[in-house]
């Protein structure tokens, strides 16, 4: 068999041995077409050559297309045989151009792969600037929505005045919205709304602030809508609360304030990278609570450039940040980090960030743990020793479940009592408690 000649989006390499140059040939294809196809184990004339082909090749592949291709990219990578000949097939697109390899911008000219000269690189630039991702029409159409989530929205918009009541008409919504086009939706409605759980959300809570022991774990997938949802009563139920009194009214007080939280994790979906190989992560430790969203912060700035300065709102997903606007998930013109620091500075809560070339983590920072607050819940720790008595051998998410409490309450139920001597551990894995009369 024979593959034919290469071209602008079709390129062979003899062997791995070839990885460098097969970088700078990605790097060309997406930024003259945003597609292409590549070959391990083909001859230049389109012959087939042949090369060995294991797991570890595979890898070493896709961990070089990881580390040298910018933005990144989610390759497909197969092995297969033709003419009982292994090779691999490497295929690949992508709508954020320009593209570097390590930190060289290429362009495809006929099957050459040459630099950019910079007048070219600054024409790339703009001609992609206004260029959005979330309003490229995908393959999926109305059927692959998910209608709970669409009218959950629809209901909030209206009731805040954002979005006219106009009864509730999934196509018309989506039409009004500038979410389908042609009978076919745009990236933002697919993974605002769409049913067959685009995107990926991590949540776990650890027992130090290192990322070595699970107390908790989750990871599921669905749409922004839904996955908003989850992220909050994940944080929610896994916080700290306190008592206070208003007057003669008893009022639960959270540790970090609700508004901030949620402001925090509707930014982090509205203007995440969704079409490369990172997943949103939320995780609990005992002195802070992290929220990643897997998509940079703008190059050169700081969220205090935001608060302090008079900058405009520097928008990744414009449909999807427009969409949460109108249900008043977010608020525009980049006001959302001036209110969460305001919130907080309120509350006397800590906040922290991370700015990586992946990704941007928000932190907020967690007071100690107030003690007698936590011993003020006496009727709970009656019913956990009543419940150990009972059935000693009962694990922490059983007893979460039989209290209906969070695990990370429960764990922290338990070393209270252990530490006061009331209780204490048998055995470690297959284990149970001792009551200490």
């Amino acid at each position: 068999m024979n593959f034919g000649l290469e071209d602008e989006t079709l390129e062979f390499k003899k062997t791995t041995g070839e990885l460098n140059e097969a970088m700078c040939s990605i790097c060309a294809m997406l930024n003259k077409h945003g597609f292409g196809t590549l070959y391990f184990g083909v001859l230049p004339n389109g012959e087939v050559k042949g090369q060995t082909v294991n797991d570890s090749t595979l890898r070493d592949v896709s961990r070089k297309i990881y580390e040298c291709i910018r933005p990144q990219i989610i390759p497909i990578i197969k092995r297969m045989i033709v003419d009982e000949k292994e090779i691999i097939e490497v295929t690949f697109k992508g709508n954020e151009a320009p593209y570097s390899c390590k930190g060289m911008y290429f362009i495809r000219t006929a099957d050459e792969d040459r630099v950019l000269e910079p007048h070219e690189l600054r024409q790339l630039f703009e001609y992609n600037k206004n260029s959005s991702w979330d309003m490229l029409v995908s393959e999926h159409t109305i059927d692959d929505i998910d209608l709970n989530s669409l009218e959950r929205f629809y209901n909030k918009a209206t009731a805040c005045g954002r979005l006219k009541d106009d009864k509730f008409d999934p196509l018309k919504l989506l039409t009004k919205l500038e979410l389908i086009k042609n009978h076919k939706l745009t990236n933002a409605a697919y993974y605002l709304f769409g049913k067959n759980d685009p995107i990926v959300l991590k949540m776990a809570i650890f027992a130090t602030d290192e990322k070595l022991t699970f107390l908790d774990i989750n990871r599921i997938s669905g749409n922004i809508i839904t996955l908003i949802e989850e992220a909050n009563n994940y944080i929610k139920k896994n916080i700290r609360w306190k008592a206070e009194f208003v007057g003669m009214t008893r009022v639960e007080v959270p540790e970090i304030p609700l508004k901030s939280l949620r402001e925090i994790i509707c930014n982090s979906f509205a203007h995440a990278r969704y079409n490369a190989n990172t997943e949103h992560e939320i995780t609990i430790h005992p002195s802070m609570v992290r929220i990643y969203n897997p998509g940079e912060f703008p190059l050169g700035y700081k969220p205090e450039d935001f608060i302090d300065k008079n900058i405009p709102s520097l928008v990744r997903n414009p449909l999807i940040l427009k969409t949460l606007f109108l249900s008043e998930d977010v608020e525009s013109y980049s006001s959302g980090f001036k209110r969460v620091f305001d919130e907080c500075g309120k509350n006397d809560v800590k906040l922290k960030y991370e700015i990586t070339r992946f990704g941007f983590t928000f932190i907020f920072l967690r007071k100690n743990e107030n003690s007698s607050a936590v011993l003020n819940m006496n009727e709970d720790y009656d019913e956990l020793l009543n419940l150990i008595k009972e059935n000693p051998y009962l694990s922490s998410n059983e007893l979460k479940d039989r209290l209906n409490l969070s695990l990370r309450t429960i764990q922290r139920m338990l070393k209270t009592l252990k530490d006061k001597g009331d209780i204490k551990r048998v055995g470690t894995t297959k284990g149970y408690w001792e009551i200490i009369e």
